[in-house]
């Protein structure tokens, strides 16, 4: 029988301070040395020639990921939000045009479609895998629609056939944002590589990282060298490639060499690193068994990443809220969180967006996501059985006490 709850007193099952995850090694300390010992921190110009598609660490890394995701076109850029953005305007996409987009993302998969001059339409997600709901974006599209951003959540890939298919019906593009995703497999396919463009994250927050970064990946020539001219100043230099008919506007959203490389080094240990945090995902859902708290779904053909392990919460049967039950588990020594999420077209930049309907019920799956949810992102390499362990003992003894915090939320 576990003691006092350490919401109300008692002591907590942990006090440890839990380690932040970081995989820099000597390979990027050695690689970036390099970068330094040559004096040439970037190496793109905005001019024609060879440079304008940047240094050599620009191209090993390009080159790198490129036969890591089984893609032709790799094209490194300062982030994945400046990916999205250059998709969308290698793809034409702008005034009068609709991009139909899940709630539940990061708002970045919204504001870039205004800033292209666009207008994000938002759809309804799965209630339990938290991904755009193919059957919402049917109900959604116009002759105005234009694409779809298919945003493989938390770690597991989107539905792939299905939005493909609904995507040649209506002669509709398809962005992948594969933030949060990179490694996942959907039909032995890796996220990202799938659709027209994918867009991938090497954020500071992400499984591989160089601080800030992306990469937007094509099968399309075409639209390869539109993210290149977007990526760097193409107007300035359209003539001298010959390509005034293409009438690309760009940007500086080039990535240096420093920060490639250290994403080179990333790359190569993405395997390792997702299968570590596989492991323990894996051990967690084996141990740690209630129906009324579920272990995120897995579906058919496909692999989860776990970016973020997510918990379906069921909180008619438990009897307190996510929230309360995030609470207690927060005093106990553990980083969960409650309430996963937030619908997009609530954050004030784009309410003026829709009509006020009662959200639970134009957006049913995506409200009963947020509502019932708990999460962590604690499960990284740098973790070990030991304390998963701990983490497991946390929410049973607060699932077990459960009775004694109800009043205090009454």
């Amino acid at each position: 029988m576990y003691e006092k709850l350490a919401i109300e007193g008692g002591m907590p099952i942990t006090k440890r301070s839990w380690p932040a995850f970081n995989s820099i090694d000597d390979s990027e300390k050695t690689e970036v040395m390099d970068v330094l010992n040559s004096g040439v921190l970037s190496d793109f110009t905005a001019s024609p020639g060879d440079k304008f598609l940047g240094g050599p660490k620009v191209k090993a890394l390009e080159k790198a990921w490129s036969e890591y995701f089984n893609v032709p076109y790799a094209i490194s850029m300062n982030s994945c939000t400046s990916c999205l953005y250059a998709a969308l305007l290698a793809l034409n996409i702008g005034k009068d045009d609709e991009v139909i987009l899940p709630q539940l993302g990061m708002c970045t998969i919204a504001t870039v479609v205004l800033l292209a001059g666009a207008k994000p339409i938002f759809a309804d997600c799965h209630p339990k895998t938290m991904l755009i709901e193919p059957s919402s974006i049917e109900s959604l599209i116009t002759e105005k629609s234009k694409a779809i951003i298919a945003v493989h959540l938390a770690g597991h890939p989107a539905p792939m056939h299905d939005i493909l298919k609904i995507a040649r019906k209506n002669d509709l593009y398809v962005i992948e944002d594969n933030a949060q995703s990179p490694g996942a497999l959907y039909n032995g396919m890796y996220t990202g590589a799938i659709g027209d463009i994918g867009c991938f994250s090497l954020n500071c927050h992400k499984i591989i990282q160089c601080g800030e970064g992306g990469v937007a990946c094509t099968h399309n020539s075409e639209i390869a060298l539109k993210l290149q001219l977007i990526r760097n100043h193409g107007e300035k230099c359209i003539s001298g490639f010959g390509l005034e008919k293409l009438n690309v506007l760009g940007l500086n959203l080039r990535l240096t060499e420093l920060q490639a490389a250290v994403a080179i080094h990333q790359l190569a240990k993405l395997q390792d690193l997702n299968f570590k945090t596989c492991e323990l995902a894996k051990y967690l859902t084996d141990n740690l068994k209630f129906k009324e708290i579920s272990p995120p779904t897995v579906e058919k053909n496909c692999t989860h990443v776990y970016y973020i392990f997510h918990w379906e919460y069921i909180a008619n049967e438990i009897g307190i809220s996510a929230a309360l039950f995030a609470k207690a588990l927060q005093h106990e020594g553990v980083p969960v969180y409650a309430n996963y999420g937030y619908l997009i077209s609530e954050l004030p930049s784009f309410r003026h967006l829709q009509k006020r309907n009662n959200l639970n019920d134009a957006f049913p799956g995506a409200c009963y996501a947020i509502k019932n949810s708990l999460w962590t992102m604690i499960l990284r390499p740098n973790l070990t059985i030991k304390d998963v362990d701990t983490l497991i003992k946390a929410i049973k003894k607060v699932f077990d006490k459960r009775d004694s915090i109800i009043s205090n939320e009454k």
